[in-house]
């Protein structure tokens, strides 16, 4: 751990350049902080260390639970009103944890009427959509 911790501390991300993707040609140092833990829990590798060297400058942590994604949470306010009472991030948050218990590193599980479908990062899974 220690020596991915000295190589994030000398990666001097001001004066680099995005070569690839969406941000190509932006400064790391402009690209948006749910781009970078992206990059890290997806992509890892070289750019992965990059984008956890403007995180660590930045001061921003990685989360380590799970991560819902809009489509995940559009989708849960679509299909039902059961999330009506608690809020619908709240009420998915602790419906895709309870599926995430029993899914055995499965992307896709069926729970309590619905199917989940995640995907498994370096860091933190990612419930992708959710349906009936």
């Amino acid at each position: 751990m220690k020596k991915n911790k000295d190589m994030e501390e000398k990666i001097d991300t001001h004066n680099l350049i995005v070569d690839f993707g969406r941000h190509k040609g932006e400064r790391w140092t402009r690209i948006p902080i749910s781009y970078l833990k992206w990059l890290i829990n997806e992509v890892g590798g070289g750019k992965g260390a990059i984008a956890q060297a403007e995180l660590s400058r930045r001061g921003t942590t990685m989360p380590t639970e799970l991560v819902l994604s809009g489509h995940a949470i559009d989708r849960a306010s679509q299909i039902t009103n059961e999330w009506k009472e608690a809020g619908v991030y709240s009420w998915l948050t602790n419906k895709a944890n309870e599926a995430l218990e029993i899914a055995d590193g499965k992307e896709k599980i069926k729970h309590k009427g619905y199917k989940f479908c995640f995907t498994y990062g370096n860091h933190f899974p990612t419930l992708k959509t959710i349906m009936r």
